[in-house]
Formats: C-alpha cells, sequence, structure tokens
C-alpha cells in the first residue's frame, strides 16, 4: 500500500525506504486511513495552491532566498559551496515547516529544487500533511528537547510517543555528539528498523502520523545525501525555531562556513 501510495505521488524511490516492520506496528486501519488521506490532498489542486502561497509569504520573510511555487525550474550549474549552502537551507526548511502552525509541505527531494544564482527555488509535489495536534506537539517537544539540552522534555515526549525504549537510538539519529552531521540513507532505515523492532518487541503501536514524517524524513534525506556535505543541524534548528530572518549576512555567514569547510583536507 506505501508503495501505491508513494508511487502514485511521484515519490516512488521513497517507498524502498521504508522498513517491513513499520506494518507490525502501525494499526492497519489507522494507516489505511491516514493513507487516503494523503492521497486525497495529493489530488487537491485548489489545496495545493493555497497551501504553496501561504507558505511562499511565510518563507519570504523568513527564508528570503527560498523561493516557492507551482512550476519546476530546470537545475542551474551548483558548486561545492552551494552545495553546503543549500544544504544547511533545506534543513533549517524541514525544522520551520514542522513549528509552523500550518500544514506541511512534504517534498523536500532534490528534484524538487533548482539553484539560481544566490536563489534556492522550490516547487514541491502535492504531497501534504495536515498534523493531529496531539503527534506535532510531542515531536516539536522531542526535537526541542533533544536540541536545546533539555533531557527531561526530550524523555517526556519519547514517553508521549510511545517511544521510551528507543531513547538512545533517537538521539543517535538526532547525531548526538556531533557538531555536524552527514545524512545518509543506510543510517537512517537501520535506526527506524530498529526502533520498529522494539516497538513489536514492547507491544506499541506508533501514531498514524507517522507516515506523513516518514515521506518527510525520507525526502530529507535522500536530498542531503545526494549533496553530500555536512550539516550544522543545531544551527538550522537554532534559526528555524527562534524565527531568525536568513537575511544576506547570514546567508554569507553560511557561504564563509562552506568555503572554509571545503578547504580543510578531511571535508
Amino acid at each position: 500500500m506505501i508503495g501505491k501510495i508513494l508511487g502514485s505521488g511521484q515519490l516512488g524511490k521513497l517507498a524502498s525506504f521504508v522498513s517491513p516492520a513499520f506494518f507490525d506496528v502501525m494499526p492497519l486501519r489507522a494507516l489505511m486511513g491516514r493513507g487516503r488521506k494523503l492521497v486525497a490532498q495529493s489530488r487537491d489542486g485548489q489545496l495545493l495552491r493555497q497551501i504553496v502561497s501561504e507558505r511562499a509569504a511565510t518563507l519570504e520573510a523568513t527564508m528570503p532566498q527560498l523561493q516557492l511555487s507551482l512550476h519546476v525550474n530546470p537545475p542551474g550549474a551548483a558548486s561545492a559551496h552551494d552545495a553546503l549552502w543549500r544544504a544547511d537551507q533545506i534543513v533549517e526548511l524541514y525544522f520551520r515547516q514542522l513549528f509552523l502552525d500550518a500544514p506541511t509541505l512534504l517534498d523536500l527531494r532534490a528534484t524538487a529544487f533548482s539553484v539560481d544564482g544566490s536563489v534556492l527555488r522550490w516547487a514541491p509535489a502535492a504531497w501534504i500533511a495536515d498534523w493531529s495536534p496531539d503527534f506535532i506537539k510531542q515531536l516539536r517537544a522531542l526535537y526541542r528537547g533533544f536540541y536545546t539540552h533539555d533531557d527531561a522534555q526530550f524523555r517526556q515526549a519519547l514517553a508521549a510517543l510511545s517511544l521510551t525504549h528507543s531513547e538512545d537510538l533517537f538521539r543517535e539519529q538526532f547525531g548526538a555528539g556531533q557538531e555536524h552531521v552527514r545524512f545518509e540513507v543506510r543510517a537512517f532505515v537501520d535506526v527506524f528498523h530498529r526502533v520498529f523492532e522494539r516497538c513489536k518487541q514492547a507491544r506499541t503501536s506508533l501514531h498514524p502520523d507517522f507516515l506523513p514524517l516518514g515521506i518527510y524524513l525520507a525526502a530529507l534525506y535522500d536530498h542531503e545525501q545526494e549533496l553530500g556535505v555536512p550539516v550544522d543541524v543545531a544551527g538550522a534548528f537554532a534559526r528555524a525555531t527562534h524565527s531568525a530572518p536568513a537575511t544576506q549576512a547570514a546567508a554569507e555567514i553560511s557561504r564563509e562556513r562552506a568555503k572554509a569547510s571545503m578547504e580543510r583536507p578531511d571535508a
């Protein structure tokens, strides 16, 4: 069913990231219902236009170098420095959307983006997540607890999501102890397979919103792995949640960091 859902929206590659154990920890009725909602929203052109218009206005104020539209532009030539800048932008966008009280556009694949000089253009496919309040509240708390080093908040969120048994795996997934993180699809798939196996052993079920979250994360990892550069994820989270505008000065700082990173022998 997941393959059918993803394939129908031209996200078929992401279906290969799904662990078979996922189906053992997601109640079938809830999974089918969430899947049908995703498909229905992907066919609603009016809804997509509305969300794109609203999100474009929001991003203009917070990430002015990112331009959102309904039309894909031919990819421009990108340097290694551009890859580091772009990688930072994509991770910041991932977090910004999760912390907006609005639906999330899930398509962060590389094919949805193109670079035009100093502008990153985004034309996402019609995959939309309208999060359940109880789920998104705890997901935000999970990220906030980790990146602000609030262990109590982090563990409370894990408990609310029935994931207490996988604290070590989520810390591993979030890059604990790493200043900069490299995104690898294989590691992403492996960690979540182990999470699902622990859910099976503990006889816990996951919230159905883990389906769109999985699509969102898979698209992020696929894009970042293609870029192949380290990302300051904690910095991206701070910018996204503190509503700090991505001004020209901030962009230049990001590019200088990229240049320094590429000049290091081990980069």
